[in-house]
């Protein structure tokens, strides 16, 4: 078998190098590359991928979710190998309690940090992608994996025997899921070595068919942890306070031109983008009949700022009641991922530094892919429904980012309404021979909709997502828990292009 083996320089790396290369061909490239043509000419007719995420614990926060999402993005999309092997952690279900059994069976719940993060958004990519790529998947999520001769003090209750993380990783590379015979295959393995006092037990990896088996149980002689207070864990609450002051990341584009066009009135405004707004309105329009942005006057103000950059983020929010993120990158394979995953981050970063509750976020709707991976075939599509963006690069990096937005406003009990769109039109330009998509949205009800993001009075939960769109007939996508939390209702109904003899 021909292996593409990602974090040689790892221990663990080191150690399925030599163990893989007695019968197999191993390419292992380090540093780990996140170039897509190096990628797939390096992957080029390997049988099987071994994708290591990096611990984000030994790098910069932005660089290891960078790594961790759009590597492993990367690995799937450029090399498209037959059979994935992706080893994580198993840090994001660190919060549970330990006396509590966790399985293979719970929720990951990651905290709002990259060290959780990282390996929580490693698996929704490599997930997503699988839904509509045939290649089968194995997660492994490991233990602390140490090396005995080489490790010190008392033992760990999350230790695992290199030689047995090993094993596991040659157990992936030939198991056969039996039964299953869809195209697409996930498979979740939670590898530990089964000691009586493991953090976690050893259940779904040790029946069959994966029938993974520790030969070393370091953790006999372990101590668990206590636990600690209710579960989850949450930090003191952000108190709400009346929204005056509100900073818009992304300002140069049409989404945040309306909607400093509805705030500009009863709010101060800070708009922010990665150029000035006179070069972006200078530009041509996104679509026909899309608004362009236009500088406002004092107490506005404009500033310069990467939402990329976490520092000018930061003093971006300071002093802000609200935040507003319209920043979108869509066909770029760097960037997209860097604004639209990154990006997300920093801004929530950004409002729990600076005490700030109200963030409204945007994106694209997600459940646009075919069938069977998606629900494009279905009707009365609830926002609610879990996400399903595929293998499209801009969907990805905006579920992503929508993810990490759900993850901090949960755990600071935040209040992060975050609106999708999919069509806008302006109303007065027509169409000609295009149809009308049935998530469509005028520009004028979509600035509307952001401006009631802002000022609604609170949500019943933390981070609650909401449809924009147009009251069209198809009944495909509903919109009414938008005009139920946001008291907004939309005005442009486009009947010239669904009704006969329609002005």
């Amino acid at each position: 078998m021909r292996i593409y083996l990602t974090g040689s320089d790892t221990l663990l790396g080191a150690a399925l190098r030599r163990a893989l290369g007695e019968s197999h061909e191993v390419h292992a490239p380090s540093p780990e590359p996140r170039d897509r043509a190096a990628i797939a000419e390096a992957a080029a007719g390997c049988d099987a991928i071994v994708h290591l995420v990096p611990p984000a614990a030994d790098q910069d926060d932005l660089d290891a979710l960078d790594r961790a999402t759009r590597g492993t993005y990367d690995l799937l999309t450029a090399a498209s190998p037959s059979r994935f092997v992706l080893v994580t952690s198993l840090r994001p279900f660190a919060r549970y309690p330990a006396s509590w059994l966790v399985t293979e069976q719970w929720m990951p719940r990651p905290a709002p940090t990259a060290t959780d993060l990282a390996p929580y958004l490693a698996e929704l990519t490599a997930r997503e992608v699988t839904r509509v790529r045939p290649v089968e998947a194995i997660v492994l999520r490991l233990g602390g994996g140490v090396d005995p001769a080489t490790a010190s003090g008392p033992a760990d209750a999350s230790w695992l025997h290199i030689e047995d993380a090993v094993a596991a990783v040659e157990r992936a590379l030939t198991f056969a899921p039996g039964e299953a015979t869809r195209p697409t295959r996930w498979h979740v393995f939670h590898i530990v070595d089964g000691g009586a006092n493991s953090r976690f037990p050893l259940d779904d990896a040790a029946r069959p068919p994966f029938s993974f088996a520790p030969r070393h149980r370091l953790t006999d002689a372990a101590t668990l942890p206590a636990d600690e207070g209710s579960f989850p864990p949450r930090p003191a609450p952000i108190p709400s306070r009346p929204i005056r002051r509100v900073a818009i990341f992304g300002a140069g584009g049409p989404l945040a031109a309306v909607t400093a066009e509805a705030l500009e009135r009863d709010h101060i405004l800070r708009l922010t983008d990665v150029r000035p707004l006179v070069e972006a309105a200078a530009a041509p329009p996104q679509s026909p009949g899309a608004p362009l942005p236009r500088p406002l006057p004092p107490p506005h103000e404009e500033r310069l700022v990467d939402v990329t950059d976490p520092a000018q983020v930061l003093v971006a929010a300071e002093g802000m009641d609200a935040l507003v993120n319209c920043t979108v990158v869509r066909p770029h394979p760097v960037n997209a991922f860097r604004v639209n995953l990154l990006g997300a981050y920093n801004v929530m970063r950004a409002a729990v530094t600076h005490g700030i509750r109200r963030v409204v976020h945007t994106g694209p709707i997600q459940t646009l892919i075919p069938h069977p991976a998606g629900f494009a075939p279905e009707f009365d599509i609830s926002p609610d429904l879990p996400p399903r963006p595929g293998d499209d690069l801009y969907f990805m990096s905006k579920f992503l980012g929508q993810e990490v937005c759900r993850i901090f406003a949960e755990a600071y009990d935040l209040e992060v309404p975050t609106l999708l769109f999919c069509a806008f039109r302006n109303p007065d330009v027509p169409l000609l021979d295009e149809p009308l998509h049935p998530f469509t949205i005028s520009w004028a009800d979509a600035g509307e909709a952001m401006r009631q993001a802002v000022r609604a009075p609170g949500f019943p939960r933390p981070f609650e997502v909401l449809h924009i769109n147009a009251d069209l007939p198809h009944g495909k996508y509903p919109n009414d828990k938008a005009k139920r939390l946001l008291a907004w209702q939309p005005r442009d109904r486009f009947e010239s292009h669904w009704r006969r003899g329609s002005e």
